[in-house]
């Protein structure tokens, strides 16, 4: 799912009366998926990443498909039920019977009563020791941008993130501009295995140009006998 035109025009309006709407990352966006935001700009008829959304401390653009609005209910917190308190049993027969009043002890009959001491004052309770409060972990924050070189089946390939979005997928890169960047980093582990890839890609170049050598043999050794 992501955000249809009527959706849009949602947005839009919430916002024109001051509100910040809520909306929902979709798998499109990536490691933020299934996160809320909210949308603080919007340019319909700008570039494909029209809509700004808020989210922790960050503010990015993204694009409609993205994005969507929340479902109904989707985070709503449900009221707990109130138990009504139980009502006495109505009706003839139902309530107990009151009990007969008892005859009053004659003069002889009656005891002495003897006035209790009052009780010695009770110290006061030693004040509650308070639990130190223990500081919050800080939310952890995304590099500002992130740059991933790949190797897999021949090819060079570059990846980047802004923060937790992605801005570049898969990018093919020529192998002297990849050998290039490794050579920046100035790591020995680094130049350590470049050095296993590039033995790797010269050993499969020489074992396809010896394969195409035997083929254009076996070509031009037809044209000959043709002759």
């Amino acid at each position: 799912m992501s955000l249809s035109s009527a959706d849009i025009a949602h947005l839009e309006a919430v916002l024109a009366q001051g509100k910040k709407p809520k909306v929902v990352f979709t798998d499109a966006a990536g490691q933020i998926a299934g996160r809320n935001g909210k949308v603080v700009a919007l340019d319909p008829a700008g570039v494909d990443d029209f809509v700004t959304v808020a989210f922790g401390s960050d503010e990015l653009p993204f694009s409609a498909a993205e994005l969507r609005l929340p479902a109904p209910g989707e985070g709503a917190r449900r009221a707990p039920r109130q138990r009504s308190a139980p009502q006495a049993p109505t009706g003839p027969g139902l309530l107990p019977d009151e009990p007969e009043p008892k005859p009053k002890p004659t003069a002889s009959e009656r005891t002495p009563v003897s006035t209790p001491e009052a009780p010695a004052p009770e110290a006061p309770p030693a004040p509650a020791k308070k639990k130190a409060a223990r500081p919050r972990a800080s939310a952890a924050k995304h590099p500002e941008l992130t740059v991933t070189l790949t190797y897999e089946d021949g090819e060079w390939a570059v990846a980047a993130a802004r923060g937790a979005r992605t801005v570049v997928k898969g990018a093919k890169v020529a192998h002297s501009a990849a050998l290039a960047m490794c050579q920046a980093a100035e790591a020995d582990e680094v130049t350590a295995v470049v050095a296993e890839v590039v033995e790797k890609i010269r050993s499969e170049a020489a074992e396809e140009a010896a394969r195409l050598r035997r083929q254009l043999d076996e070509a031009e050794a037809r044209l000959a006998e043709l002759k």
